[in-house]
């Protein structure tokens, strides 16, 4: 039953894709984040580039993968430390244009980690061990594309699946640390 709606899946996206307008992009932008359910964290300023591809099924709706790479994580209140993380996210969004150049966007978003440290005033420990190398989030947002070429969007990006393991050497205590991010991006279509 899986392969049969996967195939006809597969399907209907490459007949809608068939007939849509394909345009690539870059983008770039700030990301403000923190981690939800972590005590004395306050947001983290970081950055994220990378590209997309705008597929316009119907001349309201599209669907836009991107390819981001994404610094994020959360400053303790207590001290000039904090956890730094990196991620290659893939949000796949649904884009719906409620008026002209303006558009929602929604869809899941998949992180691979590739860097988890903590930091303070003079140290800094790789938590990569103890931090899950997949990250699943849900990303919601507004775009605004003007002179055709040119994007100014919003975006957050909450997670859905915690960010570290518990271990033996790394307990939680019950709590279940996600990511949480607001992207403030500029792009520009090729």
């Amino acid at each position: 039953m899986k392969k049969i709606l996967l195939i006809t899946l597969v399907a209907l996206l490459g007949t809608a894709t068939a007939n849509a307008q394909i345009k690539f992009g870059a983008k770039a932008g700030v990301n403000l984040s923190t981690i939800t359910d972590a005590s004395d964290t306050e947001l983290k300023f970081g950055f994220h580039v990378g590209g997309f591809a705008e597929f316009t099924i119907t001349d309201v709706i599209g669907i836009q993968p991107e390819i981001l790479y994404s610094t994020q994580g959360a400053n303790d209140k207590n001290s000039d430390g904090g956890i730094s993380l990196g991620y290659i996210n893939v949000p796949v969004l649904l884009k719906v244009k409620l008026v002209e150049g303006l558009s929602a966007e929604v869809g899941p978003q998949v992180g691979f980690l590739l860097s988890s440290k903590a930091e303070s005033e003079d140290v800094s420990i790789s938590m990569k061990d103890y931090t899950n190398s997949l990250d699943v989030s849900a990303a919601v947002g507004l775009s605004y594309t003007f002179a055709e070429k040119f994007v100014v969007g919003a975006r957050y990006n909450f997670g859905l699946t915690k960010i570290y393991k518990e271990s033996e050497n790394f307990d939680l205590d019950g709590a279940k640390p996600k990511n949480s991010v607001i992207q403030i991006s500029f792009g520009y279509k090729f």
